[in-house]
């Protein structure tokens, strides 16, 4: 099959790439890498990142019309767009929903459709502009969160306790976020988790319930442990609210992520995804059951039925756990190195180390998931076992840094 891939996440790609098929990569420019000229593609199309759909379907077609394209391919959200423009004009069939994606991307919206379907979740206030921002802000009350509406990996999430606290988490948010909208949310305490499914027919099927570990005033994620340690019943209750959400927005052949907190009251919708989860989770997946989402998704997403795939029941083999390095910085501080990697890839239970700021690059201020410094993959026993495994030997990582006294 010849099938056109838009976008990253190149470890579908290569699984595609050993499924036998011949694949041609589009790629915005900023999420382009000099691998890909050697990667697993027949051709790399480079497209400026402000590029619109009609660049990329009109240079698509031009490629189709000299051999045509059995199928359309994406694996992040910010391509799903794209990809339904260019199936559209190609008439080349792609698994990739655009309105589903519409409906959990904005925040606001999801909220409503949770509401309609009477699904316990929290109250919320859809807001554009500083005046009816911090309206909203006080008719929701303190503690709230303030999220832009249609944004991933904690960029510009804040948290506001105080009235002190405003002013600050609105610089946070960003000018931008706050013309073009923002949702203020009840604050909801408890426990975060994740639910990774697969739905086939709209049959959902979980493949494992992750634990998450975020910075309580930036929320950027520092690590994952699979599985949740959960009582039994309290596996059950996210499962069977998340399976529930997913009938009532619609998923039938594609993944999902969905984030949750367990609260006192039970568990409540964070966010919800279209799309597998990131932060290594689909790796620890794998670790912990067997279970290959990365291959699965990758033949779904072709048209492939993963239904006789799965296994009939999830078993974990053993438990896996992720760990972020996240120093913070300011833009003065260079990285110069990183030493005891080898030390802690040698060490028998660490499955991977990965270093995701390179010697030479600046040190910023950790306000997201991309100003993250290094991951360790571990496994254990148990939950907590694979866990602190992980923060101990992400903490045997020793990060050098230069500083400058020229603000660059």
């Amino acid at each position: 099959m010849r099938v056109l891939v838009i976008g990253t996440n190149r470890v579908c790609h290569e699984r595609l790439r050993e499924q036998g098929h011949e694949m041609v990569l589009f790629v915005p420019r900023g999420r382009a890498r000099r691998e890909d000229a050697v990667g697993p593609y027949a051709h790399v199309v480079i497209l400026d990142d402000e590029a619109d759909t009609d660049m990329w379907a009109e240079t698509a077609e031009v490629l189709h019309r000299r051999k045509p394209f059995d199928a359309v391919a994406a694996y992040n959200e910010h391509t799903y767009p794209i990809v339904g423009a260019v199936s559209e004009r190609l008439g080349v069939p792609t698994t990739v929903d655009v309105a589903l994606f519409q409906r959990v991307l904005d925040k606001a919206r999801m909220r409503r459709i949770l509401d309609e379907h009477a699904f316990p979740s929290c109250r919320f206030v859809f807001a554009r502009g500083r005046r009816d921002v911090l309206a909203a802000i006080g008719k929701i009350g303190l503690p709230c969160m303030v999220k832009p509406v249609d944004t991933e990996a904690s960029l510009g999430v804040s948290r506001i306790d105080t009235t002190e606290d405003i002013g600050a988490a609105l610089r946070r948010v960003g000018p931008y976020h706050i013309e073009r909208g923002v949702v203020v949310e009840e604050f909801l305490d408890g426990e975060e988790f994740s639910v990774e499914a697969l739905s086939t027919g709209g049959r959902h099927h979980i493949i494992a319930v992750t634990r998450k570990f975020t910075d309580p005033v930036t929320f950027v994620s520092r690590g994952h442990v699979i599985p949740a340690p959960l009582t039994a019943d309290g596996h059950a209750a996210v499962s069977a609210y998340v399976t529930e959400v997913l009938d009532a927005f619609g998923f039938h052949d594609c993944p999902s992520h969905t984030e949750v907190m367990v609260t006192e009251h039970g568990p409540r919708i964070i966010e919800m995804h279209n799309r597998i989860g990131g932060d290594a989770i689909m790796d620890l997946v794998r670790l912990s059951t067997g279970v290959d989402m990365y291959d699965m998704v990758a033949r779904q997403s072709i048209g492939e039925d993963i239904g006789l795939l799965l296994p009939d029941e999830v078993v974990h083999e053993r438990s896996a756990a992720a760990w972020y390095a996240a120093p913070s910085g300011s833009p003065t501080h260079t990285l110069l190195a990183v030493e005891g990697v080898e030390r802690v890839r040698s060490l028998p239970h660490v499955r991977e180390v990965t270093l995701l700021k390179e010697p030479g690059s600046r040190q910023p201020v950790v306000r997201n998931n991309f100003d993250r410094s290094g991951r360790v993959l571990a496994v254990g026993d148990s939950p907590r076992q694979a866990l602190e495994r992980a923060r101990e030997a992400t903490g045997m990582l020793r990060f050098v840094y230069g500083w400058s006294s020229v603000d660059v």
